[in-house]
C-alpha cells in the first residue's frame, strides 16, 4: 500500500508539472544554464590542469627527479651547492635498470646582448639550463620544438632560446652573445656564445625564460666537476603523477655506493654530503598545485551561484504554485491526505524541475565541452606579454568529464527538492477552512 499511494503522488506531481508549462519552462531554463556554465567551466580548469602537467613532464621536470634532498625547495634561487655529486655513475645505473635519464644544470644568469649584430644593447636576467643533447631528447620534447636552426651538438658552443626571446630580443641564428654567471664556488664567469636555434613550445614558461647550452659547457665554465642540478627520468606513465617510482629507487640506491668518492671530496671543502633522493611529480609540482586548488575554488562560486538560482527560482514558483492552489491544498487536507504527503507532492514537483532544468543545461553544455576539446578558446592575445605562472599554450583546451555532469545534475535535483519545503511549510501553517475559503 505506502509504495502504491507513493506512486500516486508521484503521478500528481507530473501532472502537476504539465499543468504549469510555463511557469517550469522558465524556471528550469534558468537552472539549465546554472548547470551548463558550471560543467563547462569545470571542464575548462580540468583541461587547465591537464595541459600544466604535460607541459610540465614534456619540458621541465619529466616523470621524476633525482636531486639533493634541499634543492628542490630552493630551486628558485638556483643553488649550485646543493648538487648530485658523480652524476656520471647514477646515470650510469639508471642505464642498467633501462630508465632514461637526463641530467641538468640549472643556474641563473644574464644574458648579454650587444648593439650590431643586435638591433640594441641590453641584457636580462634568464634561467639557464645546461643539458645533455644526446640524453635530454629520451626524456623532454624540446628538440621537436626547434623552428629555426637545430638542437645543440653535444660539445658546441651554441644556445637554444625560445621564440618569444628571440622576438624581442631581434635574435637570428648565428647572433653572438655573452652570458654572465657564477661558478659552483661563486666566482665570476663569462660565457660566450652563439645562438643555435631557436625553439618554440607549448609552455610559456619555458619559451621567455629559459635558455639551454650543452652541459658540457656549463661543466667546464661553472667549475662542476663532475655535478649536476638534477636528473630527470622518463618512466613511461600516459598521465603525469601516475608512475611506480620503486626501479627508480632501487636503481639511485645501487649507484649511491659508485659515487662515494664525491663525499670525501665534498667534506674537504667543508660541505656537509647529503644522498640524493627521488622526487616524483606530486613533490616538484606541490606549489602549483596548490595555486590550482585556489583556481578551482572559484568553481564553487559557479555552484553557489547555481543553488541561488535554484533556491530563487524554485521557492518562488512553489510559492506562486501554492498560493494559486491553496483551495485544492485545502481540499486534499479535508479528504485526509496528510501534511507530509503534500510535502511530498511539492517536492516531487520542485525535484521534476531541478531534473529538467539539469537535462537542459547537461544537453547545452556537451555542446560547449565538445566546441572545447575540439576547437579550444584561443586566448593568446589576452596574455601575449602576461605571464600566469602555469604551463598551457595559447589555446585553452577543455576535458570530458563526465562524472562533473552527475554530480552536477544531482545537485540540482537535490537542492530544488529541498527548496520546495519552504514555501509548501508556509501554506500548510494555516487552518484547512481558511484555506478551503480561497477562491
Amino acid at each position: 500500500m505506502p509504495r502504491t499511494r507513493g506512486t500516486f503522488l508521484l503521478q500528481l506531481a507530473v501532472k502537476n508539472l504539465t499543468r504549469y508549462k510555463r511557469r517550469t519552462a522558465i524556471t528550469a531554463t534558468a537552472i539549465g544554464f546554472g548547470v551548463a556554465i558550471f560543467v563547462a567551466m569545470a571542464s575548462m580548469l580540468d583541461g587547465f590542469e591537464a595541459e600544466s602537467n604535460r607541459n610540465l613532464a614534456r619540458y621541465e621536470l619529466g616523470s621524476a627527479a633525482v636531486a639533493h634532498p634541499e634543492y628542490w625547495d630552493d630551486r628558485e634561487q638556483y643553488p649550485l651547492d646543493l648538487v648530485v655529486e658523480n652524476a656520471e655513475a647514477v646515470l650510469e645505473a639508471f642505464d642498467r635498470a633501462s630508465i632514461a635519464a637526463a641530467p641538468r644544470v640549472a643556474f641563473q644568469g644574464e644574458l648579454v646582448v650587444h648593439y650590431d649584430p643586435f638591433p640594441e644593447d641590453g641584457s636580462l636576467h634568464l634561467a639557464f639550463y645546461g643539458i645533455d643533447p644526446v640524453r635530454d631528447v629520451t626524456v623532454f620534447d624540446l628538440a621537436d620544438g626547434i623552428v629555426e636552426g637545430e638542437f645543440l651538438g653535444e660539445n658546441e658552443y651554441g644556445l637554444l632560446i625560445g621564440r618569444w626571446l628571440a622576438d624581442r630580443l631581434g635574435a637570428e641564428i648565428g647572433f653572438p652573445v655573452t652570458v654572465l654567471a657564477r661558478t659552483r664556488d661563486g666566482f665570476h664567469q663569462i660565457i660566450d656564445l652563439e645562438i643555435a636555434g631557436i625553439f618554440e613550445t607549448p609552455n610559456p614558461v619555458v619559451d621567455r625564460g629559459a635558455v639551454f647550452l650543452p652541459i658540457s659547457t656549463a661543466e667546464l665554465y661553472l667549475e662542476m666537476r663532475g655535478a649536476v642540478t638534477s636528473l630527470h627520468l622518463a618512466l613511461g606513465e600516459s598521465v603525469p603523477g601516475t608512475a611506480d617510482l620503486e626501479p627508480a629507487r632501487q636503481a639511485l640506491s645501487q649507484a649511491l655506493p659508485q659515487a662515494g668518492g664525491a663525499e670525501e671530496e665534498s667534506q674537504a671543502r667543508g660541505e656537509e654530503e647529503q644522498p640524493p633522493v627521488v622526487l616524483s611529480f606530486a613533490d616538484m609540482t606541490r606549489e602549483l598545485a596548490e595555486a590550482m586548488e585556489v583556481e578551482k575554488a572559484s568553481n564553487n562560486v559557479v555552484l553557489f551561484l547555481l543553488a541561488v538560482i535554484a533556491v530563487v527560482g524554485i521557492s518562488n514558483t512553489m510559492l506562486m504554485s501554492v498560493l494559486e492552489r491553496e483551495r485544492e491544498v485545502g481540499m486534499m487536507r479535508a479528504v485526509g491526505v496528510r501534511n507530509a504527503e503534500i510535502r511530498k507532492v511539492f517536492m516531487f514537483e520542485a525535484a521534476g524541475i531541478g531534473l529538467i532544468g539539469s537535462l537542459i543545461g547537461i544537453t547545452f553544455s556537451i555542446g560547449l565541452v565538445a566546441f572545447m576539446v575540439h576547437v579550444g578558446i584561443d586566448y593568446g592575445a589576452m596574455i601575449e606579454d602576461i605571464d600566469m605562472g602555469y604551463r598551457t599554450g595559447t589555446v585553452l583546451y577543455g576535458v570530458w568529464n563526465p562524472a562533473t555532469m552527475v554530480a552536477a545534475t544531482a545537485f540540482a535535483v537535490v537542492v530544488a527538492g529541498v527548496t520546495s519545503f519552504l514555501p509548501t511549510s508556509r501554506i500548510l501553517r494555516r487552518p484547512v477552512s481558511e484555506s478551503l475559503r480561497r477562491s
